[in-house]
């Protein structure tokens, strides 16, 4: 029987649109230390890696994966894994899951979990999956990336000094890889020819780490964002800029408090993932805020970062280049977007996405003349509150921008 609890928080009342990155805490503690994925419709699945990072789980009982819905209410979605740590979705919306304990890659076929591959596997942490489907499997224990193919051929995809147990990956819209190592603060780029690159360094991480947890990047701001469990931050960095290697919550010391992105801490944080509209990013965080005794892990708590696209607008990804204008803003039943682009579009389309990143209404094929878009959205029925829109090209987001429902 699957076992399940409500979160007894309204998120509504706590996450306001102030112009701040703010940091949350959305669930009560739970199993769930390892990897973070989000389905197409705002689901957080969530794998349990285990109760300590210095030794196995002493307690006999095998980990899962939990389901974290849109109503914040935890189901159990697939158990008997050793050490559940990264994990993905392949196109046809499967979650593959790694297991650090048996060194195999598990798929889960209606919540069971099914064998995939253990060809070249050696202690694999974060994992992804490319536009053609072929899976990329950090191997911690031999410091290598492995790529599998949709019908289990398995080779050796990428090695060298940069690794040192590599932990969390992610992939862009050019299915360039990029990786965190757990024993450095190393954050890497692989070429699609397997070609690493070192971008940049999370502090500290060195003489033995460790270093970082997972990453994921979002297409739209073309950032990633990194957790660094050796300093209990967040970090982010942007692809086109990555000598700047930017804080995005977190003081360095060790806790959970929520509030104000610089003021907010964390603990050990190692899941990272962010939503369709780039504003809000999941985060786990283990509840003991000591090493004694064997690096415990467990429970964990789940993390909200919210008024992340406002805090990159402002900074390093200026929308107003655009000349964007929406209006009104707040919002009675209609609102209209105008803006100047660079080219003329025949494929936008327009995501609009609540404070939690639950997609709520999509418009396709929008075109645009003379450069120019124009374009009224109702949302009458909507409920009174802060929401965000994105206009895309394909999967790139152009801009986005935060509007207020009365």
């Amino acid at each position: 029987m699957k076992k399940s609890f409500t979160v007894l928080i309204l998120i509504a009342t706590i996450l306001q649109i102030n112009g701040q990155v703010e940091v949350t805490t959305i669930t009560p503690p739970f199993k769930g230390s390892g990897g973070l994925s989000l389905d197409t419709v705002g689901n957080l699945y969530i794998a349990d890696f285990g109760d300590f990072l210095g030794i196995g789980d002493g307690d006999g009982q095998p980990n899962v994966i939990s389901k974290l819905d849109q109503d914040l209410i935890i189901t159990e979605y697939a158990t008997d894994f050793v050490g559940a740590s990264g994990n993905d979705f392949d196109s046809n919306g499967v979650l593959y899951q790694s297991d650090i304990g048996v060194s195999t890659i598990y798929k889960i076929i209606n919540g069971n979990r099914v064998f995939f591959s253990n060809s070249g596997i050696s202690n694999p942490v974060g994992l992804v999956f490319d536009s053609n489907d072929n899976i990329y499997v950090c191997n911690c224990g031999n410091n290598t990336i492995r790529k599998i193919t949709p019908s289990g051929v398995s080779t050796l995809f990428s090695s060298g000094t940069l690794y040192s147990c590599p932990n969390g990956i992610t992939v862009d819209e050019n299915d360039n890889l990029y990786v965190s190592n757990f024993s450095n603060g190393n954050i890497i780029k692989i070429t699609t020819n397997g070609t690493p690159t070192l971008l940049n360094v999370t502090p500290g991480g060195s003489n033995g780490g460790p270093g970082n947890g997972h990453l994921d990047y979002h297409a739209g701001l073309r950032t990633l964002f990194i957790a660094s469990m050796a300093t209990s931050t967040i970090f982010y960095l942007n692809i086109d800029n990555t000598s700047d290697l930017e804080i995005l919550a977190g003081t360095g010391v060790r806790g959970n408090n929520d509030g104000l992105a610089s003021e907010a801490t964390f603990s050990r944080p190692n899941g990272v993932a962010v939503t369709q509209s780039g504003d809000s990013i999941y985060i786990n965080s283990a509840v003991p805020i000591t090493d004694v005794p064997n690096v415990p892990l467990n429970p964990s708590l789940i993390r909200l970062i919210t008024g992340v696209n406002e805090l990159l607008s402002n900074t390093d990804f200026d929308t107003k280049e655009y000349q964007v204008k929406t209006y009104p803003n707040p919002v009675k039943n209609q609102f209209s977007i105008k803006a100047s682009l660079y080219k003329d579009y025949n494929d936008l389309h327009i995501k609009l996405f609540d404070i939690q990143g639950k997609l709520i209404k999509e418009i396709n094929t929008i075109s645009t003349e003379n450069q120019y878009l124009k374009v009224q959205l109702d949302i009458s029925n909507f409920a009174s509150g802060s929401y965000i829109y994105a206009v895309y090209n394909s999967q790139n987001q152009l801009f986005n921008a935060i509007i207020i429902k009365e």
